[in-house]
């Protein structure tokens, strides 16, 4: 019996050519900025850093709605409690996960020479939070509806979830080495990595989730 991967699925067929090439535009903007437009590529990698933290709040606060058993077609005041839950469950499981996940990076910035305050003054890292956080409350509100759909829905966001986790593994790993070898010019190889790592989970998300694969029971998933 044929998979459903491997029945011809939108998520598995080849990408158009215009597809391709929005999908590398996208993200291929931080890197043409950080080269060409004096973007700072520090500000740049927290920027990374946020998106991959608030994805993963989206999630987390859409489980913790679901383990509230709101329901979200009865509006939204009837599924106020809910929410709070999810907000709650989200901040706290996000925190929790941010500090093994950041502080790599705080020890690359360090080694690098580079202070958070230079950093923190950054307009545009300013800007660029607000832009993530409007995105990860509608991330949020997409895999709650996600969630009521049953399995398949519960699939997308496990998926989006280990996209979001295996991209910042790669990114963790390329720190490591950087530390030592690069300095500050690593900042440009994570900016380079984490833009090929994006596009790679946009054209292949199935495969790429998969890079690192779950290796406990069945049952322990």
């Amino acid at each position: 019996m044929a998979r459903p991967s491997d029945a011809g699925s939108p998520l598995t067929r080849p990408p158009g050519a215009l597809h391709l090439a929005l999908v590398v535009i996208r993200n291929a903007v931080g890197i043409v900025g950080a080269l060409f437009l004096g973007w700072s590529t520090a500000t740049l990698v927290v920027l990374y850093f946020a998106d991959t933290i608030v994805g993963m709040w989206a999630v987390f606060a859409a489980v913790g709605f679901k383990f509230s058993n709101a329901d979200p077609r009865q509006g939204f005041w009837a599924s106020l409690d809910g929410t709070l839950t999810g907000i709650v469950v989200g901040l706290f499981l996000a925190a929790v996960v941010a500090v093994p996940l950041g502080m790599p990076l705080v020890i690359f910035f360090g080694a690098s020479g580079l202070r958070w305050r230079e950093i923190a003054a950054d307009p545009a890292l300013r800007t660029g939070i607000g832009v993530i956080a409007s995105i990860g409350l509608l991330g949020a509100v997409r895999h709650v509806f996600a969630l009521a759909d049953g399995q398949a829905g519960d699939a997308r966001v496990k998926r989006t979830f280990a996209i979001l986790m295996t991209r910042w593994v790669l990114v963790l790993m390329l720190i490591y080495l950087l530390v030592a070898f690069f300095g500050r010019v690593g900042l440009y190889v994570i900016v380079l990595a984490y833009a090929a790592a994006s596009v790679w989970s946009e054209l292949a998300p199935d495969r790429f989730a998969r890079l690192f694969p779950d290796r406990r029971p069945s049952g322990a998933s």
